[in-house]
């Protein structure tokens, strides 16, 4: 029998991958088949420097999709936590083969995570360690580590001047940053602001609002419009897309 799909590299995990994808559409456990999704259409790929998310599936806007996987989970959690990973992935490529089908977390793909087993939008397979992080949230009334984010964020800012307290007590936090302990908010900082006249296609967090916008068409646009690109204050993959009017731009608008 013929394995359906292609491997974007030489690593073991996506040969793994692949060889599982099969199952689940071709076998006979679960209901995604061959109706819903083209394989031979789907790329299978493995990141080593992919720590943010266990896998994303990205698309070329013409039904051929990639799903990459994230090393680090295989590694912390194992393949059968990627199984579940693997078949939420799935979901999103039958989405962007499937005209008429919206993308992203919404109805059509909550119809899917009762059948599939999937925890839903956002799966934890593995606790987060303080190095998973840039900026690292500590409690100050016992609760220790908490959590953190990747990159500079109003959320970082905000645990800095205190008006972010820790979701267990509502304790103060210390936040610890590459060089230590900030007790406030450094100069240096990004400070991202957007003059949304200058912006032709605008993106807005579902968290953080405006993030940011390009002034003319291209592959940036296309990525967020087919929900190929996250929040990098946020790590949330609920990205709109708005025109100069605050008309939502849908992969069928491309």
């Amino acid at each position: 029998m013929v394995t359906a799909g292609k491997l974007g590299d030489s690593h073991a995990l996506s040969q793994r991958a692949r060889a599982y994808a099969n199952e689940v559409i071709f076998g006979t456990e679960w209901p995604l088949t061959p109706d819903h999704i083209d394989l031979s259409r789907v790329t299978f790929e493995t990141s080593t420097r992919m720590t943010r998310r266990h896998g994303v599936c990205s698309s070329d806007g013409r039904g051929n999709c990639t799903i990459r996987l994230s090393a680090q989970t295989h590694d912390r959690a194992g393949f059968e936590a990627l199984q579940e990973t693997i078949r939420h992935e799935l979901v999103h490529a039958y989405q962007q083969q499937t005209t008429g089908v919206d993308t992203g977390h919404g109805e059509s793909f909550k119809q899917w995570v009762e059948p599939l087993a999937l925890s839903g939008r956002c799966t934890t397979h593995y606790e987060k360690q303080p190095e998973d992080y840039k900026y690292r949230f500590y409690c100050m009334d016992g609760c220790g580590f908490i959590g953190g984010r990747h990159r500079w964020s109003t959320a970082v800012a905000r645990a800095i001047e205190g008006t972010q307290v820790c979701g267990t007590c509502d304790a103060q936090l210390h936040v610890e940053g590459p060089s230590g302990v900030l007790d406030e908010v450094p100069e240096w900082r990004d400070d991202t602001s957007f003059d949304e006249a200058d912006l032709r296609y605008r993106f807005y967090c579902e968290n953080c609002g405006l993030i940011g916008g390009r002034r003319q068409m291209c592959k940036t646009v296309r990525r967020v419009v087919h929900g190929a690109t996250i929040c990098e204050h946020c790590d949330s993959l609920e990205i709109e897309t708005r025109d100069e009017s605050g008309n939502i731009i849908t992969p069928n608008d491309l």
